[in-house]
């Protein structure tokens, strides 16, 4: 029996249901993005492939020299798509439906935790990362000048003033973490001025509304490195509250009253918690850690060398599937052994990467290469950068956790053949050591109304290509396979091919 969880009304969203204001707003952004995008940068896209793939090449590198490869290829690229002083990076791809100031917006607030994350684990040695090409980037001063006029009204990339419901109430929390994770050389340099400018543009998510879902951490984890940094205690415990009503047991939430069980609870949920009990280790260390723990006890069995089950939405996030093994040796939270866990991660990076999960600087909008089926309409072209996640907490735990230097141990998978339920979620789990295959077959339907057509991934039409490309704003079918009433997934991924 699923937990019932009291539902709210859905809100109208503007960006969802455009008027002609919001319409003409969006011709004039990607008028905007149109002037100022630069060339698709693709100088090292075969350079990184080969780095994650062991069959080819003459090298071959430990998990810290690919994750610092990784972060050398991210960095580099970035400074070419970057704008107005970093405050913005127009990167090439399907936009979302949001305007394209949105989306270039997402270009700086979604990489910039990945280049703080460096700066955290290295910058007592040095603040200067070299790109594939060997020039040197400053990523302390990079941050520093970001941070300052993305803040400033006054500036042509000012991020602007937020309000209700707003996706930049989703990227002030990637902001925020970025800020936290740098702040020994970013934060502590400005002046009390700086700081009162800075803090006052993240302080506007304490009046804004969010969807209720996962959205509640956002505004959480910018009040938390608010009060971390300057001692201001706005935190909205009502919000929290809320995250924890969607607990259902077994480790997992649900992705808002109605929503989904997905692997969200990855790189969503856990990501975020795990940053808050980072932030305040008092915040509130016993449900995190609990629940992490009671997550990936079962979770771990879902990793593959080749693959993972995937269901829900967001597939262009998988790289970041792993982000709660690795919270989980952080925080010595679970009996996973720190080898299992490295070698979850580094299979995962691995099977994606060298299969063409990054492309032009930054991880495709698909699973492997681009695939206008697989972009929900609210991602645009740098939120794939989400897939990160797992990458910015190894380079900000992995000396502390043993990451780099722990040895590999074999995959459940890899070890013989399971079966099990989580019954929260109404899920069977089956692993087959011979094919090295794991499955997720649920017990219930999301949708009642369903046949083999509805069931398969819809392409985008030819109309809605065309009127995409015109106006910047995403108009593609939505093929979440959960609510098209797919109920078993596997590790061979063929559904998503």
């Amino acid at each position: 029996m699923q937990k019932d969880i009291s539902t709210k009304p859905r809100p109208t969203i503007p960006y969802e249901h455009p008027d002609a204001a919001m319409y003409l707003k969006l011709c004039k952004e990607n008028l905007i993005r149109l002037r100022n995008k630069k060339p698709a940068y693709s100088m090292h896209d075969e350079t990184i492939r080969q780095v994650f793939d062991s069959d080819v090449g003459n090298v071959s590198y430990d998990l810290q020299e690919q994750c610092d490869q990784l972060v050398r290829y991210i960095a580099e690229a970035f400074e070419h798509y970057a704008v107005w002083d970093y405050t913005h990076a127009y990167y090439p791809g399907r936009p979302s439906q949001q305007t394209a100031r949105t989306d270039a917006m997402e270009g700086v607030s979604r990489v910039i935790p990945t280049l703080a994350a460096w700066l955290h684990a290295n910058g007592q040695v040095t603040t200067v990362i070299n790109g594939l090409n060997n020039k040197a980037i400053d990523v302390a001063g990079l941050l520093r000048t970001a941070f300052l006029a993305g803040t400033d009204p006054e500036h042509k990339g000012y991020w602007g003033q937020l309000h209700d419901y707003d996706q930049r109430i989703c990227e002030s929390a990637d902001l925020a973490l970025a800020l936290w994770l740098s702040k020994e050389w970013v934060w502590q340099i400005f002046s009390l001025a700086e700081r009162k400018q800075v803090a006052t543009w993240f302080k506007q998510v304490n009046t804004c509304q969010t969807v209720d879902n996962n959205w509640h951490l956002f505004p959480l984890t910018v009040q938390l490195v608010i009060k971390d940094l300057t001692g201001e205690d706005t935190i909205a415990h009502d919000k929290y509250a809320r995250v924890k009503e969607f607990y259902v047991g077994d480790g997992w939430f649900r992705d808002g009253a109605r929503g989904n069980y997905d692997y969200y609870n990855a790189w969503g949920f856990f990501y975020s918690l795990y940053w808050l009990d980072q932030i305040n280790p008092d915040f509130d260390p016993e449900f995190i850690r609990h629940s992490l723990t009671t997550f990936v006890d079962k979770f771990r069995y879902f990793f593959t060398p080749e693959g993972l089950p995937f269901f829900g939405r967001s597939v262009c996030y998988r790289l970041a599937a792993s982000a709660p093994l690795l919270a989980a040796i952080d925080v010595k939270a679970s009996s996973l052994s720190v080898g299992e866990a490295k070698r979850a991660f580094r299979t995962s990076l691995e099977y994606f990467i060298s299969q063409g999960a990054l492309e032009h600087g930054a991880p495709t909008q698909g699973v492997f290469s681009d695939d206008a089926r697989l972009v929900d309409n609210y991602s645009g072209p740098a939120s794939s950068f989400w897939s990160l996640r797992a990458l910015n907490i190894a380079l900000f735990s992995g000396q502390r956790s043993g990451l780099w230097q722990t040895e590999e141990s074999l995959l459940e998978v890899e070890k013989g053949d399971f079966s099990f339920e989580i019954p929260a979620i109404e899920a069977s789990v089956i692993g087959t050591f011979k094919t090295k295959e794991v499955v997720v077959i649920f017990h219930s339907d999301y949708i009642l109304q369903q046949s083999p057509l509805t069931r398969r991934l819809e392409p985008q039409s030819w109309s809605d290509r065309v009127l995409e490309r015109l106006v910047g704003r995403a108009e593609r079918p939505k093929n979440n396979l959960l609510r098209k009433g797919v109920t078993c997934y596997t590790s061979k991924m063929f559904h998503f091919f």
